[in-house]
């Protein structure tokens, strides 16, 4: 073979390298983007379902037994939301009860809080001691159900009353995996 005929060759070999590559990336954009478009690739792993639309715990309106406004920052949070604490809101704060030992070194970086709506005093038998109350009487309103807010206050996972414990701890371990921590401002 000539040094013309290895030069040609080589020439041919670039011209298809330069226009294969264009085309391969092409096909690539276009095959992950009919692969995002699936259904079944959308679904999340998680077992609550996302608060939608957004919602800061800010824009609630919570006050603790003292009438001091609560932002729901600087902790997990799982609120237990009800209008009165009737039976099956009973039923989940007995449940999440065993939430500190399915967390296990995480626990600390959680609180439990029973959520009435709408104005007045909260009444002081409403749950245990264990628990934090807040009353809820800003404009935004949660419906009836356990949800999972984050250090930042966001208002992220709803789940229903009968989940239980395994569940939320399980999707708060995993929020935990990923690293995210609180992101409270100071002052």
């Amino acid at each position: 073979m000539t040094d013309q005929e290895s030069i040609k060759k080589n020439r041919t070999q670039v011209v298809i390298m330069i226009v294969a590559l264009p085309l391969l990336v092409l096909f690539g954009a276009y095959s992950l983007i009919f692969l995002a478009q699936q259904e079944e690739l959308r679904d999340t792993t998680n077992f609550g379902e996302f608060v939608d639309p957004p919602l800061l715990a800010g824009e609630l309106g919570l006050t603790d037994a003292a009438g001091q406004l609560v932002d729901g920052r600087a902790f997990w949070w799982v609120w237990v939301v009800a209008s009165e604490c009737a039976a099956p809101c009973r039923q989940a704060l007995g449940g999440l009860a065993q939430l500190r030992e399915l967390l296990a070194e995480n626990a600390a970086k959680t609180q439990l809080a029973l959520v009435l709506k709408g104005p007045g005093a909260l009444p002081a038998s409403a749950v245990g001691a264990a628990h934090r109350q807040f009353r809820s009487a800003g404009e935004a309103t949660l419906a009836d159900g356990v949800y999972l807010v984050d250090p930042a206050g966001n208002v992220l996972l709803r789940y229903d009353f009968t989940a239980g414990a395994a569940p939320v701890a399980e999707d708060l371990q995993k929020l935990l995996k990923q690293g995210l921590q609180p992101n409270v401002p100071v002052g």
